[in-house]
């Protein structure tokens, strides 16, 4: 018997980073559909920095774009060949404030708790996304390796959840406002007065405003400067940003936090899933610091 870490498509975690640090994470698929046309994000053979940066291209196009929360069947299919093998299961999910797939996840628990008479099949909120969610089940994985139990490992995970920190900033407010996120006069004074806000997963499972700067670069800097403020043992961990195509910001902030102590950071493309409501341009930085609150 072994415990299986699982996540969702709206991780971060393409399967060359997964591959890169040896890790067993599986990751639950979702469809992304683009002008009528279903890509299955995980299943699909794409070259992930193509297909990203001519997705996003589509965005700025006007092309429409959905999304798919998985279903309470596709997670129930995903975790019983596991369950059936004799494991036991910890799967994170996006925030449950910004997406229903949380909500799906419990049902398939449910389910399954039941049929086996025990908690076999554990499901975390990660109240972030991208890598926000991404790290959280990175560092799950590291402690099954170590031997930690299924109860203790619940529990640090519910725990650690709080320690990662998402913070990002979006290059268009009408996406988000396309989502609900915003409300359309709100973005509409936004605009007008070149406000760029400071967003950050929070404690309740929600985006929430962490402060607001004029222009993109006052923006990029405050990220930069919010992390190196927040941020543990700088030295010791890696600092994920993810880019919604814009890698010149990326890397320009990766540079200032590497010349201020920060020893290891990594730049992606933003998860598709998480991108298509975010938008062209955004930009995030995951880290492990003080708790969100």
């Amino acid at each position: 018997m072994a415990i299986k870490i699982y996540a969702d498509a709206g991780s971060n975690l393409f399967k060359d980073i997964i591959e890169k640090r040896n890790a067993e994470i599986k990751v639950v698929n979702m469809s992304l559909t683009i002008d009528e046309k279903i890509y299955q994000c995980y299943e699909d053979d794409i070259n992930v920095d193509q297909f990203s940066h001519s997705f996003y291209q589509k965005m700025r196009e006007g092309s429409k774009i959905d999304t798919s929360q998985v279903t309470p069947y596709t997670y129930e299919e995903a975790f019983r060949k596991d369950v059936e093998d004799g494991h036991q299961i910890i799967c994170f999910v996006m925030a449950k404030g910004i997406s229903g797939t949380y909500n799906s996840a419990c049902i398939a628990r449910d389910t399954i708790n039941k049929e086996k008479g025990k908690e076999v099949v554990y499901i975390v909120d990660s109240a972030t996304a991208g890598f926000g969610e991404g790290l959280q089940a990175l560092h799950a994985y590291e402690l099954v390796n170590k031997g930690m139990s299924f109860k203790d490992l619940c529990y640090e995970c519910e725990k650690f959840k709080f320690q990662v920190r998402s913070e990002f900033t979006v290059g268009d407010i009408k996406y988000l406002i396309k989502k609900g996120r915003v409300s359309a006069l709100l973005a509409k004074f936004i605009n007008f007065l070149r406000i760029k806000f400071i967003l950050k997963g929070s404690n309740k499972s929600k985006i929430e405003v962490a402060g607001k700067v004029s222009g993109r670069k006052m923006a990029l800097k405050k990220l930069a400067e919010t992390c190196l403020a927040k941020i543990r043992h700088p030295e010791k961990q890696t600092v994920y940003i993810s880019h919604c195509d814009a890698y010149d910001d990326a890397l320009s902030i990766k540079n200032y936090l590497t010349d201020h102590g920060v020893s290891n950071v990594e730049i992606y493309f933003y998860d598709l899933i998480t991108g298509a409501h975010i938008g062209p341009d955004s930009l995030a930085i995951f880290y492990v610091g003080e708790n969100r609150d």
